[in-house]
């Protein structure tokens, strides 16, 4: 070991507290318990280096107030970007969430605080109160709904003087207790300026009290006390952040406002000292570590938990956040303030809202009015921004504010031409958050998503990590990698002033900190019942407590081997016979677990192929199959088609039309041939790593290069094994196999064979390839090039469609094929049952005999039942997605800290409620994106966790259902350690030379 790499390794085992050693000019470390072992001089010291863990970082009293394990804080972020999920997470982790309540409905709100206090218990969280001077009465509401439904901590934002609303939250149920004035509710004040800082350092205006008091809103008790209160408990100092900001330099304004709140508190004599926090810019350790030596009590990031997985913006805002550098954003015209010139910072990289935005803040300026402004001009704006008239945007914006009780604002516009203008602009600022927020695909260009240059700091920093991409990086995980690395360099700088040899090489950029290594430090009683389960010699002491948990499966295997018997191969998925060395036999089930034949445990994440939806024996949806099954079983039609017609044609944009067959692969044939039927051509277009079913014109194939008349399609080797008993050239005569994602491809193949292809058959995300998302506007491209050639775009959504949405993958991505196939989670899980879903006029071809689509079970009534079992549970639960995506995304943290734990590389990808692994750092971009040895580690992970009790599925997925729940979590967490460690044994043997 070099003396450099000893002296990261001391200094990053934060709780070890170290004495300098000085002797013959070299300064080293040493652990300070070993100085009398060694009997070093004390004169030989020259000086100590403390313990230094997150949770010693920044301020005590604000961890003791809000009962925090760190001083650490996320900033809210409007619209709910800053998520109920990721409030959750913050808290959970035991820090503070602020909600972003900000722009959101009353209902939304009050849903939000029930869905956070079941997520967290008695822990503390706050919501976001923002400054509203158009509408101070909604301001008022916000405050009772919070109250109400005991709400107790609001980050009061973009206040420039205090309101009625804010005092009211502020002093409503303050009491004086053992001669101490304690407030019932706590605010913290975000502030850029030293004016506005100054209000909510002093106690609440005497004539704002006044107000409340004679209104009844407060009792004189009540309005007494305040006057011992400061308005805010906390005020965190904004410098350079995302959205509204004033681009302030935090080494310039905090010390000010630390200076501010000294002063403030001698003068009025308050019990307690208003704390400062720090926010804006705090994207790295380096400015974590910078904050809290500055004298902050706490940190607030926002910006970075933009991009993390618990956030309520789109996977595509998330994809584009962790692209940007330092220099990608831009200000731009804000939305609330248009009229009064007022900016908020955007990400510039990928996305025209700034420039737009500032174009129509140029116009605005020019013009007196909508109709003052050149035709050439308006037409412009059209097509290119609004998309439609400005007459009808104006009508929309009307209907908004009617919705909202707000008649008045648009009948004064009418008045008004000017601020008519502005209203009609301020509606394309303020869609473009929402497009953002729910990925409109087909908007991208148009995304307006609040950043700051914390965010490119983030991105440099976690670079070449595994939470280099949005799908890795969770609030905890980032947060807890922060604190930890800052620490370590707070500790870094204490050996600098204590002149360390060679500590000037510590400051490299690098941190010996590893991702895994989130150590929970606590105190010293605590330290003695609990395992430090996220440090590295936490994880192997909790490998070894439970690796000899391997499942005893006596009887499972004999039963397995009497199948063969009877059932050639001992299973009906054969595809990959050779990998299936044991096939487990189960007996009964519920929720996400099941039970074998000797009695064993199992966490089901295999999931039927991803069709187990709605988790095992769940009772409500059995209730409704048992309702069905007494009324009848088959018939030829049933009085549930036309409401589960109608569910389909609701919620899956390319529904107009809806027929029902019994599996994926008749859902597919008979699209197929409608296909075909509609435009009176043969062949179609099919893609390598997709699967669309197992018949022989869509199931593997491999084709020769030697033969090939057109180096593009046919040069594609195959992508799965072949079989035998397929009639000769059915292939080659029916299909292309083509790569993926390759929209050049794609449209060249289209331009020569246009004329004989009948439709593109695609998985929109290709889970059966690796769990791949289509590269930006692939999808668009891919329409456009059948539309041209008159070829039916086919998305299979047989996976996809239910797992990901009720609206499946196309209303995710914002593309709207032609037809669609549905399938597996469908009817749930227990129920066959699959759809052919698309246009009309391609439908109606169904009609008059022109297209057959025959099947005894076509319509089967169970099958029909079990779709409408399945949609009324996902309806009756608006938040299931996210609450499932929440889990599993805890999994796969789980998952890859034990891989990384026993040294074995690991990625998950895909969605949140159907993922894929590969044991490899990189995400697969390709379906051939992995080597045949990651291929057989994956087949070496998937079988040692089922002799552990975790059941993956082929192809290494892992999916999600109604009843999963947090003790899956850590049933999950519990198995998997040991798994890894055998699995990495196992890999070890078969890999001699390593991988």
């Amino acid at each position: 070991m070099t003396m450099l790499t000893q002296i990261k390794d001391n200094l990053a085992t934060l709780d070890l507290p170290l004495a300098v050693w000085s002797k013959q000019s070299t300064r080293t470390l040493m652990p300070l318990n070993q100085l009398v072992g060694d009997q070093i001089s004390i004169n030989e010291v020259a000086g100590t280096i403390p313990a230094v863990t997150p949770n010693t970082l920044g301020s005590e009293a604000f961890r003791k107030a809000y009962g925090l394990k760190y001083a650490y804080m996320g900033g809210a972020m409007a619209n709910g970007i800053h998520s109920a999920r990721m409030v959750a997470a913050f808290a959970n982790a035991g820090m503070l969430g602020s909600f972003g309540a900000g722009g959101l409905t009353l209902d939304r709100i009050a849903q939000s605080i029930s869905d956070i206090k079941q997520a967290i218990g008695d822990k503390t969280f706050a919501m976001n109160m923002l400054h509203n001077p158009a509408d101070p009465e909604w301001e008022m509401r916000v405050v009772q709904l919070c109250l109400d439904n005991g709400v107790k901590v609001v980050e009061a934002a973009a206040y420039i003087n205090l309101t009625p609303a804010l005092v009211y939250f502020r002093l409503k149920g303050v009491q004086l207790i053992n001669g101490q004035v304690v407030p019932a509710q706590r605010v913290i004040a975000k502030i850029s300026r030293p004016e506005v800082a100054s209000k909510f350092l002093a106690p609440a205006p005497d004539k704002i009290v006044a107000k409340l008091v004679a209104s009844g809103h407060l009792t004189e008790t009540e309005a007494k006390l305040g006057e011992q209160l400061a308005m805010a408990d906390d005020i965190t100092v904004e410098a350079d952040s995302g959205g509204h900001t004033d681009h302030g330099s935090l080494t310039c304004i905090f010390p000010q406002m630390l200076r501010l709140a000294t002063r403030l508190h001698k003068q009025y004599g308050y019990q307690h000292v208003v704390r400062v926090g720090a926010a804006g810019g705090i994207g790295c350790p380096e400015a974590v570590a910078a904050a809290y030596a500055m004298g902050a009590a706490y940190v607030v990031t926002g910006s970075i938990n933009q991009a993390c997985i618990e956030s309520g913006t789109s996977d595509q805002v998330r994809e584009m956040l962790t692209g940007a550098t330092i220099a990608d954003v831009v200000s731009s015209p804000s939305a609330d303030m248009f009229e009064l010139g007022a900016q908020v910072q955007t990400l510039k990289k990928g996305t025209m809202y700034g420039v737009r935005s500032q174009k129509l803040y140029q116009i605005y300026k020019r013009y007196d009015s909508l109709e003052q402004i050149p035709e050439a001009e308006q037409q412009q704006l059209e097509k290119q921004m609004f998309h439609k008239p400005l007459a009808q945007i104006w009508d929309d914006t009307k209907a908004f504010f009617a919705s909202r009780n707000l008649q008045r604002i648009a009948d004064s516009a009418e008045q008004d031409p000017k601020r008519k203008m502005a209203l009609v602009f301020q509606w394309y600022l303020g869609q473009s958050s929402k497009w953002a927020i729910t990925g409109d695909a087909q908007r991208r260009i148009d995304y307006q998503i609040w950043c700051g240059p914390a965010m490119g700091s983030n991105n440099d920093w976690l670079q070449d990590t595994h939470l280099q991409g949005a799908p890795s990086r969770t609030v905890e995980s980032v947060a807890n990698y922060l604190l930890n690395c800052a620490a370590y360099l707070t500790r870094v700088n204490i050996a600098k002033t204590l002149s360390v040899s060679g500590i000037e090489q510590c400051q490299d950029g690098t941190f010996p900190i590893r991702l895994q290594q989130f150590s929970e430090f606590t105190d010293a009683q605590s330290q003695k019942e609990e395992i430090k389960k996220d440090s590295i010699q936490g994880e192997q002491k909790k490998m070894n407590t439970v690796v000899n948990q391997k499942l005893d499966l006596t009887e499972s295997k004999e039963y397995f081997k009497k199948l063969w018997e009877v059932l050639p191969g001992g299973a009906h998925y054969n595809f990959a016979d050779p990998e299936r060395a044991l096939i487990v036999p189960f007996v009964k089930g519920k929720g996400s677990r099941v039970w074998d034949m000797d009695g064993n445990e199992h966490l089901d994440l295999f999931c039927k192929f991803g069709a187990l939806f709605v988790g095992h024996n769940n009772e409500q949806y059995n209730q409704i199959l048992i309702e069905n099954m007494q009324k009848l079983t088959s018939v030829d039609t049933f009085d549930l088609e036309y409401e589960v017609c109608q569910k389909l044609i609701d919620n899956v944009p390319s529904a107009e039309r809806v027929r029902f067959s019994l599996s994926g692969t008749e859902a597919v044939q008979n699209a197929i041939r409608l296909a075909r039927g509609y435009t009176g051509k043969p062949r179609f277009i099919r893609f390598h790593g997709h699967y669309n079913g197992n018949a022989d014109n869509v199931v593997g194939g491999r084709f020769n290069p030697e033969t090939a008349d057109f180096p593009v399609p046919e040069m594609f080797k195959g992508d799965m094994l072949d079989t035998l008993g397929r009639f000769p050239n059915t292939l080659q005569d029916q299909t292309f196999m083509l790569p993926w994602n390759e929209p050049e491809i794609l449209e060249q193949t289209l331009e020569k064979y246009g004329h004989e292809i009948a439709a593109v058959l695609m998985e929109p995300i290709c889970m059966n390839g690796g769990g791949i998302l289509p590269k930006d506007g692939y999808l668009e491209r891919a329409k456009a090039a059948c539309e041209k050639h008159n070829v039916v775009l086919i998305f299979d959504e047989v996976i996809t469609g239910v797992r990901f949405g009720l609206g499946g993958a196309q209303k995710l991505l914002g593309v709207t094929p032609h037809i669609t196939t549905l399938g597996k989670a469908l009817g749930g899980g227990a129920v066959p049952i699959s759809a052919i879903v698309g246009r009309k006029d391609i439908m109606d071809y169904y009609t008059k005999g022109k297209i057959i689509h025959a099947g005894t079970f076509n319509g089967y009534p169970m099958g029909l039942a079990a779709i409408k079992a399945t949609f009324d549970l996902i309806e009756n639960e608006p938040g299931c997605y996210d609450r499932m995506g929440g889990l599993m995304s805890q999994m796969a943290d789980i998952f890859v800290k034990a891989a990384h734990a026993a040294d074995m590389p690991l990625v998950l990808q895909g969605m949140p409620t159907g993922m894929v692994f590969h044991s490899q750092n990189e995400l697969v971009d390709r379906s051939e994106g992995y080597t045949a040895k990651v291929k057989m580690c994956d087949i070496i992970i998937r079988e040692i966790s089922k002799r552990y009790g975790i059941q993956f599925s082929p192809l290494s997925r892992m999916y999600s259902n109604l009843m999963l729940n947090q003790d899956d979590v850590s049933f999950f967490e519990e198995r998997i350690y040991p798994a890894m460690v055998n699995a990495k044994q196992i890999i070890d043997i078969t890999f001699p030379k390593g991988l």
